[in-house]
């Protein structure tokens, strides 16, 4: 059988292989835009709600003390207890306090009779001056001799009223309505005077109570305009904003008002004490309790709320990615303001209607087209009554 030899001429060769290289360098299919989900910028007014930790108090205290010493007679209080202004609590024995003021009282009818008889012994040398019968001497002793005996009369009167004062304090009652604290003493102690001796007790009213809290001298200055305001109005004027959050999580069933600010700024902390005072009926809240405040510091016009997870960080600033009207999206620097719940609200860099990527943010750059979608409602994070600035 004979073989025919076939060749292939360079030409076609070369044609061959010039399909093959044009079918490896064909462009690939150009990729779709990555879908993201966005969320409108839409103003909402909303008040601006700060949070500050801080400690209760009575609205009064008064630690209770003997204003005279001696042993203790009787304890008519129960530690815990409510009690009304004016109700009992101790009493000193009043014994030697009665006997002192009998004696007072004797030495002021000792002091009486005495000016009585030099007022008569000035008259009759009067009637004998005039008569030229005394001399300029007697008559002027005994004028001097009456002033001193009624000077004697009202030292003995101030006596008595001491004494009588005395008697009283001997007798220890409330002097303000409140819950009564607990005592050291028992029956038979002895007590002694004023500011040496220890407290019998201590009283506070807890209905109201105060809170007191610290804010930092830059919150301070920022509402100092309106604390000033609302502190030049009489209390019950005042409007009550503040919320209490008991140590439990639970919420005070009402609402306090400022009480006062402080006459200075803590030079150690940089912080300002200020109080407000909250209604207590039943007494629950007690003096020395942690508590939280809630306080609406202003009422903000337009604000604009976006969700945190909008907003990214980068070398210590702040940006979201924003798409425009042709899907093209674009890096713009933000300045946050106050957190409410999952929502920031942004004090600059932003502008109502504008188109912000909440979710997708891995898929984009500067500069990209994107598919955007509205985010559903559990992804765009509605905006709540209030915002709570840290």
């Amino acid at each position: 059988m004979k073989l025919h030899k076939f060749v292939l001429s360079p030409v076609f060769v070369a044609a061959i292989g010039l399909s093959g290289c044009q079918r490896e360098k064909a462009p690939p299919l150009a990729a779709a835009p990555p879908q993201v989900f966005v969320a409108i910028v839409e103003p909402r007014d909303v008040p601006i709600i700060e949070e500050w930790i801080g400690t209760l108090d009575g609205s009064a205290n008064v630690d209770i003390r003997a204003r005279v010493q001696g042993y203790i007679q009787e304890i008519a209080f129960k530690e815990g207890s409510v009690v009304k202004e004016g109700d009992l609590l101790l009493r000193i024995d009043p014994r030697p306090y009665e006997a002192a003021l009998a004696q007072a009282k004797a030495e002021l009818g000792q002091a009486i009779a005495g000016q009585q008889k030099a007022e008569q012994d000035e008259q009759r040398q009067t009637d004998l001056f005039n008569k030229k019968i005394a001399s300029q001497q007697d008559y002027a002793n005994a004028v001097q001799a009456n002033l001193a005996a009624k000077a004697k009369v009202e030292a003995a009167r101030a006596a008595l009223d001491q004494a009588q004062l005395n008697l009283d304090f001997a007798t220890i009652t409330s002097p303000l309505t409140g819950i009564v604290g607990r005592t050291d003493l028992s029956v038979g102690d002895y007590v002694a005077a004023g500011s040496t001796g220890a407290p019998v007790t201590t009283v506070s009213t807890v209905d109201p109570i105060k809170l007191v809290f610290s804010v930092s001298e830059k919150d301070y200055l920022e509402a100092a305009d309106r604390f000033t305001a609302l502190l030049a109005k009489p209390l019950d004027q005042r409007e009550a904003t503040g919320e209490l959050i008991r140590a439990d999580g639970k919420v005070h069933p009402y609402k306090g008002r400022f009480l006062a600010a402080d006459r200075a700024v803590d030079a150690k902390t940089g912080t300002i004490r200020i109080s407000a005072i909250f209604p207590n009926p039943g007494n629950i809240l007690r003096p020395g309790q942690y508590a939280r405040v809630r306080i609406k510091i202003e009422e903000r016009a337009g604000a604009l709320l976006i969700p945190q997870r909008a907003v990214l960080e980068l070398q210590g600033r702040n940006f979201v990615w924003v798409v425009d009207d042709a899907n093209k999206v674009s890096q713009h620097k933000v300045t946050v303001g106050p957190r409410f719940g999952s929502d920031w609200l942004i004090e600059d860099g932003l502008k109502p209607g504008e188109r912000i990527v909440v979710e997708g943010l891995q898929k984009i750059r500067d500069g990209a087209t994107v598919q955007p979608s509205t985010a559903p409602p559990a992804a765009a994070a509605a905006a709540g009554p209030q915002i709570a600035k840290e």
